[in-house]
């Protein structure tokens, strides 16, 4: 993930936007080193970006845990000495306890998925809490998962919405080989939420179906139908790490889902020390 120095300015500015009231009373000088510790098992995200903070704030990063890895409870994530230690800290820690909850997650999610099928993929959405993008993608890849749609540019995904406005299901049928036509290097993936509408598009021979809170038995049948033509299937729709084994016998090949993002937040311990 790239942070501009635009992004690393905006986090500091929007917890300190002029300076520290306490640090200025208390007439503070000295350097100080600043660590930051796990209090849960936890897989690490967020070290680059606390680095880049780091960076801005010209302090030096003695110790950092690679972001990906997997760490138990008491083990430390980051260390770095200077004049601002006071800046980094909330910033950091703010950043580090959202990063390890939607991580640790997503990670939760993928083993458990893959004890079932080695080849099915965790597919985070993009209702994405505003402005933790980047934080939150960097998260769920560091927790094993994928983004499903990181914005509307890259991917086609037709919601029924869209179909509305389009002019109606029988519109789509008549002119979806022409709007293949158009998108060659592009799968398109149409949202169904029945038997009905799935044997329609499968026999359309769209390239992805997402069933948006379908059951787990018309799941199956639908799967087994749309296998048969070689077209895939996205689960979609209230999956999370509770009921994600169920959704991945079915034989459907991705999950998509959305809980990761707002999983209980990490504990993150900071020790700060005057050098």
């Amino acid at each position: 993930m790239y942070y501009t120095y635009e992004d690393i300015d905006k986090l500091i500015n929007e917890d300190m936007p002029y300076f520290d009231l306490t640090e200025e009373l208390m007439d503070i000088k000295s350097p100080g080193k600043i660590s930051f510790w796990t209090r849960k098992d936890a897989v690490i995200s967020a070290n680059k970006l606390v680095e880049k903070l780091c960076e801005r704030l010209n302090l030096k990063v003695i110790f950092k845990e690679k972001d990906g890895n997997f760490i138990k409870a008491g083990n430390k994530l980051l260390e770095a000495e200077g004049d601002d230690v006071l800046i980094l800290w909330k910033v950091a820690q703010n950043i580090y306890e959202y990063a390890l909850s939607v991580s640790t997650y997503t990670n939760e999610m993928v083993t458990k998925a893959k004890s079932i099928n080695p080849h099915i993929e965790i597919l985070t959405t993009r209702k994405i809490i505003p402005f933790t993008k980047k934080i939150a993608l960097n998260a769920v890849l560091d927790g094993g998962g994928f983004p499903h749609r990181v914005s509307t540019t890259e991917t086609i995904l037709v919601f029924d919405n869209y179909i509305k406005l389009y002019g109606g299901w029988e519109k789509f049928y008549k002119n979806f080989k022409d709007l293949k036509y158009k998108t060659a290097e592009k799968k398109w993936v149409i949202e169904c939420e029945n038997i009905e509408h799935a044997k329609k598009l499968i026999d359309l021979e769209v390239d992805i179906l997402q069933l948006d809170k379908v059951d787990i038995e018309t799941t199956k049948k639908i799967v087994e139908m749309a296998h048969k033509k070689n077209i895939k299937v996205l689960s979609a729709g209230g999956i999370n790490k509770d009921n994600v084994e169920e959704y991945v016998k079915t034989g459907t090949d991705g999950i998509v889902t959305t809980a990761p993002y707002f999983a209980k937040g990490a504990d993150v311990k900071v020790v700060i020390d005057a050098l």
